[in-house]
């Protein structure tokens, strides 16, 4: 009777030790981790039981989550050992400086018109679509550019959303078409050819800080190359920070436009005023 709420007081105090020194923008892998140890306590239960069933089960779910962990570790280059230990001990400001950025917003109208006259749109969903669940919207985007002769190319980020193919899985829900969606270290290439980079509720991983700010939690992190694009248009709900609590660099760009509001209600109102044209490009 005294044993079972000490074990399970300490687990949970475990649980929260543990969590503690991982940073936000490594949720991901977070994750992961979580679901390896789900896979070991189930190899645990199969011992206790004598279940060779659940301990083959737990060990294949084990070692995935921990192989995906790795993965998602290399995807933004930092060891296993930084990601589970890297936060320990920071304190989260929203501004190093205490400086006040400004933020450049553009209208529906307006940012509806530079689509229309692109030739090449780079659309990079993030978590914030996720959220929304604004993804029937952006293929409604999609069919609307596509309509006009433009290009349009989806970025996905390996680590976008809450885990690796996240924004494959939604993007393929809306029936976009996979032959459209290109790796990051593919659409990095194109990217100063790109005429817009739409950005939908993505934050960190376009973040030029990665490659800019050696001060920062998330240097050497690969990212979608987004700053490099003509124009940038990016659909925000807020002004907080992602998941690294740091601000966007991209968002203070002077190439950079923002579009605040629900990523489903914004993309919904720039269908709305393309659909309203001429439908020629």
């Amino acid at each position: 009777m005294i044993a079972f709420p000490t074990i399970a007081v300490l687990a949970l105090l475990f649980g929260i030790l543990l969590i503690l020194p991982i940073g936000g923008a490594d949720m991901p892998t977070v994750i992961a981790i979580l679901n390896s140890y789900a896979g070991l306590s189930a190899v645990a239960m199969g011992f206790v039981l004598d279940n060779n069933l659940l301990i083959t089960a737990g060990a294949l779910d084990g070692s995935s989550g921990l192989i995906l962990a790795i993965i998602m570790c290399k995807a933004m280059n930092r060891s296993f050992a930084n990601v589970l230990f890297g936060a320990f001990g920071q304190v989260r400001a929203a501004s190093s400086t205490g400086e006040q950025k400004a933020y450049k917003s553009e209208t529906i109208e307006g940012a509806a018109q530079v689509l229309e006259q692109a030739n090449f749109v780079v659309i990079i969903p993030g978590y914030g679509m996720a959220v929304a669940q604004a993804q029937h919207k952006v293929r409604e985007l999609y069919d609307q550019l596509k309509k006009r002769g433009i290009t349009v190319k989806f970025a996905i980020h390996p680590v976008a959303g809450r885990m690796p193919g996240h924004m494959n899985v939604l993007l393929a829900e809306a029936d976009i078409p996979y032959t459209d969606l290109v790796e990051m270290e593919d659409i990095n290439r194109d990217m100063p050819q790109a005429d817009v980079a739409l950005v939908v509720g993505a934050n960190d991983v376009v973040n030029p800080a990665a490659h800019t700010d050696k001060t920062s939690p998330i240097y050497g992190m690969p990212i979608i190359e987004a700053d490099k694009a003509r124009t940038v248009f990016a659909i925000k709900r807020s002004k907080n920070p992602g998941f690294a609590g740091i601000d966007n660099a991209l968002y203070f760009s002077e190439r950079t436009w923002m579009l605040f509001g629900d990523a489903k209600v914004v993309v919904g109102e720039l269908v709305k005023e393309m659909a309203g044209g001429s439908g020629m490009h």
